[in-house]
């Protein structure tokens, strides 16, 4: 009964995701959706029946279906039945799963050793399949509801506003049009304070200071010479030294061009005392011509319309930094921006929504920057962000536990928002441990032999790419429905957060090991390289565990063909496809077409990704790694001889082959997040 449920429930996944994807469907009224989910159900339920020649469990496996759907919806009142019936799908589905182990796992009469590495396993999946169930929250909380957009109550009183444009070694074509444009903003209380912090060349920052003289009494320069603390220190600084009167502060990065619409458009929310800051989106322009670069920028737009809307329906935002207003008595209340956190604006945003103040998000861009030009900047990047997660949890992880005592006065949904916001960039590095499980069990197969853990066989062989394929779907279809791009670009913006796998896996290690900042260094460019060899140069680790896979995942089909070791295969060969995109992605970055304004962004630490004082904090991280590997290699030669016939409680007949131990589960974290973000939730900056 357990692997009907299973089986169903994997199967009402994949048609209930296909349901979501046509046109209208998603936000449909109930007498719409509900009917539909019916029929997305109710041929799941007739084809599991008569598959396992149980046709009379049909009407049950659909009331099972339809119960869920209703409880999520009912707890669930802004959302769609189609959205809440997927939802409440995919929830049971993982739940069934885990329940279908640890049958597997202490039913079929397993050695200690055995049941030892089973529960290992059992906790991998379970926080895979936990960080799953957090991405396809965020899709069908934002895609399967109708948006409310915030309201701009009357201005009352306009209050000075102090803009603050940090910069480092930037050069002057990149700067000076972020300044004209904030010279022509339609503000009059408005005081605009550039602030260069630890620029080593005069002839770096000393056009800069001349050109704020150029532009009028608007404008402040300020030169900060060794001072401590990074982007943080020099911004606390710089708030120091601002006239008495400014109430409101906004962050606006260096390569940033901004409308001149944009206060006069979002200042009205601080009518509103509890409001602590505001953020609009991070855009980005100059991509529509290479198809990288339109790649790139859909995987920044994600967070922004997808990720901040649904933690803006529980006032949970961050203050993502730059193009973001925030109310100077709050940042005060604080003690400020913390200089040992990387991404001390989210680190900051949590902060305050701790005083029990409020945050607004307006969807509409008024700015646009420059993303990097170059993979090495990418990466830089990307590390940064989530470094700054992985500090952020390791600082405030007793505050965002939701029920322990709490000295921030934050909500149940705020500490679970940033709590998952950090979580979430740890998807990366479980999907390493699944790697290393399934080239493990696939090189074993190989040599006829059994690692130590629980054997899935039968039908339930389909189960994880089932849960894969729809998570993949699911990702690339929520790309297209909140942006509006193509399918091409979507699929695209996956390969972009495929791509950085590794480097958010290094990342993580770090910040578990290291309590200070810290950035990666990449390597620089060889000149005369051809471009495929400079991109796997600068991929070598992505490329050895590419090839790894490609490798396992062929031996073991040639020692072992059978439809698990298949199965097995396919789940071996996405991954080599995931970390390979590094390559894909650090060739097509070198051959971006550099007209003027993009030669300018090359030299900008925007691209480049330098910080002042930075340190490296990567190596204890590879040790780890290196580590892991010699663990598994002995544990691999420990395995023990397969038996000549796999357990299974499959009620279909299993497939007459050698023992292969189970395939990972379902959604790998990054089949299913946005580097996130997006994904994460560290600010785009």
């Amino acid at each position: 009964m357990l692997l009907e449920v299973l089986l169903f429930l994997a199967a009402a996944i994949l048609t209930s995701t296909l349901v979501m994807l046509v046109p209208g469907v998603a936000r449909s009224p109930i007498w719409i959706g509900l009917p539909l989910g019916m029929l997305a159900l109710g041929v799941p339920a007739f084809a599991v029946g008569q598959l396992t020649d149980a046709p009379d469990s049909a009407p049950w496996l659909l009331g099972l279906g339809a119960a869920g759907a209703g409880a999520v919806r009912l707890a669930m009142r802004h959302w769609s039945w189609p959205a809440a019936q997927l939802f409440a799908m995919a929830f049971l589905g993982a739940l069934a799963y885990l329940a279908y182990s640890v049958v597997v796992t202490f039913g079929e009469g397993l050695g200690p050793a055995a049941i030892l590495g089973s529960i290992l396993l059992l906790l991998l999946e379970l926080a895979a399949l936990s960080l799953s169930m957090s991405y396809a929250f965020e899709i069908v909380d934002v895609l399967g509801r109708r948006l409310r957009r915030p309201q701009l109550p009357e201005v009352k009183r306009w209050p000075r506003v102090g803009l603050q444009v940090p910069t480092y070694n930037e050069p002057l074509e990149v700067v000076e049009p972020t300044l004209r444009s904030l010279a022509n903003l339609d503000y009059d209380q408005l005081l605009v304070q550039v602030v260069d912090n630890n620029t080593p060349d005069p002839d770096v920052w000393r056009p800069l200071e001349k050109l704020c003289r150029e532009l009028g009494p608007r404008f402040e320069f300020m030169h900060l010479e060794d001072w401590p603390g990074f982007k943080a220190g020099a911004l606390n600084e710089a708030t120091r030294r601002l006239p008495e009167d400014i109430d409101i502060l906004g962050i606006v990065d260096a390569d940033y061009l901004v409308e001149p619409g944009w206060l006069k458009a979002t200042i009205g929310y601080f009518e509103d005392p509890a409001v602590a800051f505001v953020q609009t989106p991070q855009d980005y322009r100059d991509w529509r011509d290479d198809r990288y670069l339109r790649a790139l920028y859909f995987s920044y737009l994600y967070f922004f319309a997808v990720t901040m809307p649904s933690r803006a329906n529980r006032n949970s935002i961050i203050f993502a930094g730059t193009m973001g207003l925030i109310r100077r008595q709050a940042l005060e209340a604080i003690g400020g921006w913390n200089p040992e956190v990387v991404t001390e604006d989210a680190e900051a945003s949590l902060r305050m929504l701790g005083l029990g103040l409020r945050a607004v998000y307006s969807p509409k861009p008024w700015g646009r920057g420059m993303m990097p030009l170059s993979f090495d900047g990418l990466k830089k990047q990307r590390f940064r962000w989530a470094l700054g997660g992985i500090q952020i949890l390791r600082r405030h992880w007793r505050e965002l536990l939701p029920f322990t005592s709490h000295r921030l006065k934050l909500t149940l949904a705020q500490r679970i928002h940033y709590l998952l916001g950090s979580v979430q960039w740890f998807g990366d590095v479980l999907n390493l441990a699944f790697v290393i499980v399934l080239a493990a069990t696939a090189i074993a197969t190989a040599l006829h032999h059994q690692l130590p853990v629980r054997v899935i066989a039968g039908a339930a062989i389909v189960v994880p790419l089932t849960f894969l394929a729809t998570g993949v779907g699911r990702a690339v279809w929520a790309m297209k429905a909140a942006t509006g791009c193509s399918w091409r670009d979507a699929f695209g913006a996956l390969r972009v957060w495929f791509a950085l796998n590794w480097v958010v896996t290094l990342a993580c290690l770090t910040g578990l090991v290291r309590s200070t900042a810290a950035f990666l260094r990449t390597p620089k460019r060889r000149e005369g390289q051809p471009r495929l060899v400079e991109a796997v140069r600068a991929s070598v680790t992505e490329t050895t565990i590419a090839g790894f896979s490609v490798f396992a995942a062929a031996a073991m089909l040639l020692a072992a063909p059978a439809l698990p070791t298949a199965a097995l295969a396919v789940l071996l060969l996405f991954q080599a496809f995931v970390y390979s995109n590094s390559i894909w992605a650090s060739a097509a970055a070198e051959g971006i077409t550099l007209t003027p304004e993009r030669r300018a962004q090359l030299r900008s630490s925007q691209n480049t990704g330098d910080r002042p004082r930075g340190g490296v904090g990567t190596g204890l991280a590879l040790s780890l790694a290196a580590v892991g590997a010699v663990v598994l290699l002995g544990f691999l030669a420990a395995a023990p001889p397969a038996p000549a016939q796999p357990p299974s409680i499959a009620r279909l007949p299993a497939a007459k082959h050698k023992p292969t131990p189970a395939p990972t589960p379902s959604a790998t974290p990054s089949a299913t997040r946005p580097p996130s973000a997006l994904p994460s939730v560290a600010p785009s900056r």
